[in-house]
């Protein structure tokens, strides 16, 4: 049997559908899978963004909001 840690993840492909216990997302058969170790649940491999993801260079230094996709933010 093997082992997993942190620094090393195993990423299997899910051989069930399930819900990610990072995103809460699903994730369906055949889709790279892993888990920090047996005793924590299965999640994506690395979660698709999502429409409330952003990059940190997409704050504004002045106003700290998030700035839309043409650039515009509260300043």
């Amino acid at each position: 049997m093997s082992t997993t840690s942190n620094e090393h993840p195993i990423i299997l492909t899910a051989r069930f559908s399930g819900a990610c216990a990072d995103c809460g997302g699903h994730f369906q058969v055949g889709d790279p899978i892993t888990r920090p170790n047996h005793f924590e649940m299965w999640r994506h491999a690395s979660c698709p963004r999502t429409k409330f993801d952003f990059d940190p260079g997409d704050v504004c230094p002045v106003c700290f909001t998030v700035r839309a996709t043409s650039g515009a933010c509260s300043c």
